[in-house]
């Protein structure tokens, strides 16, 4: 069995689909729920462990969580002493005897620093509480990597059954708690300690790790983390339930022992991250670009898609696999499961009903060019400001989708425009597709203004957007179409995610414009060279410090002192422990006005080399230390007059 996208949500993973079909997953019915939904509608633990492999989180020989750093499993590389976190012997000790078979870890010294910060780039990320710790387990076996499938791993012939798995989860409460008791400043009643996990979906890593909390210090952290805060005692719960009905022996399962090669993420060139758990290249592009709304994150989305993600070649396969392409004819699949909606529309397998007069206004647009809407209620709620509808309802009061009818499936989604399914490299630019593409969109805004024009009710001011393919609900190219004179809540939601078509065909034309000049011949090619290099010597690096945004150019940042961290920001050295904010720059949690002290060195020295940093503070002198310089305080002012003073006086007295 292998998972087949479901329903509407245009998910390409079990992890994702998960997390679509349960949103909330902190109690038990969740918990039963969610084990339900991968026993029976998913593809099971053989799925599951397929996906996990695919991503490179498990080894598929052994069964074991890798350990590399590339995609980075930090509980994983932590149990086997790969990661040793640093002032942390003393709490090891704390859990006694199930220090043998358990590890406490801490979180990142920044997050903890701000569990109290209400500031919305540190909720979600900063620690839950003052006192937060994770446990893990040494047994790097697949099975413990989430309580999503404690005991349930015998079913494919692998770990142990659910008996088993109750006992160990109860030990791992049981090792919890006895690290709370026995160190210092936590708590000594139980109730005051909470037991937490993040289900396989809502979770961010993919090894075990069980949130341990002081519950009297939580910050807004925990409040906003809530809805998939799951008690260990919840998935204890669960367990005991089935334990409790747990007569037949193992069934396992048809597929195990000649498991489906798939394309291997963990094999790409550029290397699989995995961020944030991501088991999909859809997830990635999300984790690595969360907003992408303009031609600066579409351009590096692309950039990201082709360098690190495999391209096209890895996207094929996954909607291969979650069953949106047709594999014999690289097409768009128009069936029921997966439910592709704007595809089945385009091909003539669905009508809508009531909207032959709205494809008749877009006259001779109609032969290349769908139109659609969303669902009744979704319309009906456009100006609807509850919970349930912001984010669900359309767009505007006037809202509609424009589809093609050409179902190849590079044309599924803006992200892939341009991008030729050839032999070859299919992810270098190439001049037809990208032409091709360039005329699609073109023809879809003329398109839209043709339908705009020929429909009553609609203003002269209209948007036209996509959501690039991660941010996406549905595989199959959708242009939102909305009168922007009477926009709704859902808008201003999902603004951070509508990439304007303009931006999209800003950047289509930039690739076209390099690859037809890639194919001219070179007449000077040394002197093109010279100019290529000094590109990329002026090109500007913003730089996210501590909430200040600061723009230096390469060539400043390569002035610092060899192997140093800037000298590494300036070579373009790619370091997968880097923070980013929501826009993608590189956050810096440093002293702005320390750090903007050191760029201004750099940007002198051209002009006057020295190799020592006067620093106006002690700040800035440790900072610059921590980054590779050689600094020194500059003798302060009223110190050296206050010297001078004192001289003078000693010279008087001398004479006297």
């Amino acid at each position: 069995m292998s998972y087949a996208g479901l329903d509407e949500n245009g998910a390409t993973s079990i992890r994702a689909e998960i997390k679509l079909r349960i949103p909330r997953i902190n109690e038990v019915s969740h918990v039963r729920e969610a084990r339900r939904l991968l026993r029976q509608e998913l593809g099971g633990c053989e799925a599951l462990r397929a996906e996990l492999v695919n991503a490179g989180f498990v080894e598929d020989g052994s069964g074991e969580l890798t350990t590399g750093l590339s995609p980075l499993n930090v509980f994983a590389r932590a149990a086997r002493g790969l990661l040793k976190q640093p002032n942390m012997e003393h709490e090891q000790e704390a859990l006694g005897d199930f220090k043998k078979k358990f590890l406490v870890c801490c979180n990142r010294a920044e997050n903890d620093l701000h569990w109290d910060s209400e500031d919305p780039q540190w909720v979600r990320r900063a620690s839950m509480s003052r006192r937060h710790r994770f446990l893990t387990t040494k047994d790097v076996r697949w099975q413990w990597f989430n309580p999503l499938v404690f005991g349930m791993v015998c079913e494919i012939g692998e770990g142990c059954d659910v008996r088993e798995a109750l006992r160990e989860a109860e030990q791992m409460k049981s090792a919890a708690l006895h690290f709370a008791q026995h160190c210092p400043g936590w708590p000594r009643d139980a109730k005051d300690v909470g037991l937490y996990v993040n289900i396989f979906g809502h979770n961010n890593v993919n090894s075990l790790f069980i949130h341990i909390l002081d519950l009297t210090v939580t910050g807004p952290s925990f409040a906003a983390q809530t809805y998939k805060n799951c008690p260990l005692d919840a998935v204890i719960k669960v367990l005991q339930e089935e334990a409790q009905d747990y007569t037949m022996p193992r069934v396992v399962s048809s597929l195990a022992g000649e498991r489906k090669a798939r394309f291997s993420l963990d094999a790409l060139s550029g290397g699989f991250r995995g961020t944030g758990g991501a088991t999909s290249l859809k997830e990635e592009l999300v984790e690595r670009v969360p907003v992408l709304c303009d031609a600066g994150s579409f351009r590096e989305v692309r950039r990201i898609f082709r360098e690190d993600c495999g391209g096209c070649k890895a996207l094929k396969s996954e909607l291969t696999h979650a069953g949106f392409i047709d594999a014999s004819t690289g097409l768009l699949t128009t069936g029921t499961k997966p439910f592709n909606l704007f595809a089945r529309i385009a091909a003539g397998e669905m009508e809508q009903p009531g909207m032959a007069a709205e494809q008749a206004a877009l006259q001779d647009f109609s032969s290349s060019v769908c139109v659609c809407r969303n669902k009744p209620e979704n319309d009906a709620h456009w100006d609807s400001e509850a919970a349930e509808w912001v984010g669900k309802a359309s767009m505007s009061a006037r809202h509609r989708f424009l589809t093609t009818k050409d179902l190849r499936w590079t044309f599924f989604n803006a992200l892939t425009l341009g991008m030729s399914d050839k032999d070859g490299d299919p992810d270098h630019p190439d001049p037809a597709s990208l032409m091709e593409s360039i005329e699609l969109l073109e023809t879809l805004k003329a398109a839209a203004l043709a339908y705009v024009m020929n429909m009553q009710g609609w203003s002269d001011k209209i948007g036209l957007f996509f959501h690039v393919f991660g941010h996406n609900s549905v595989n199959s190219l959708h242009l939102h179409v909305v009168d922007m004179s009477s926009v709704g809540p859902t808008f201003h939601k999902l603004s951070y995610k509508n990439c304007p078509i303009n931006a999209v065909l800003k950047v289509l034309r930039e690739e076209l414009a390099t690859a037809q000049a890639a194919e001219r011949p070179r007449v000077q090619p040394k002197a093109a060279a010279v100019e290529e290099t000094q590109q990329a010597q002026d090109a500007v690096q913003e730089l996210n410090v501590a909430g200040e945004v600061v723009a230096v150019s390469v060539a400043t940042l390569r002035r610092s002192p060899p192997k140093s961290f800037l000298r590494a920001l300036g070579d373009g050295s790619d370091n997968p422990m880097l923070v980013r904010d929501n826009r993608g720059r590189i956050f810096l949690d440093f002293p702005p006005d320390a750090f903007k002290c050191i760029l201004n060195h750099l940007r002198m020295q051209h002009l006057k080399p020295q190799s020592t940093l006067w620093c106006a503070d002690e700040e800035t002198r440790q900072l610059a230390k921590s980054l590779g310089f050689a600094a020194r305080c500059a003798p302060s002012y009223r110190l050296l007059c206050a010297t001078l003073g004192v001289a003078a006086l000693c010279i008087v007295l001398w004479r006297k």
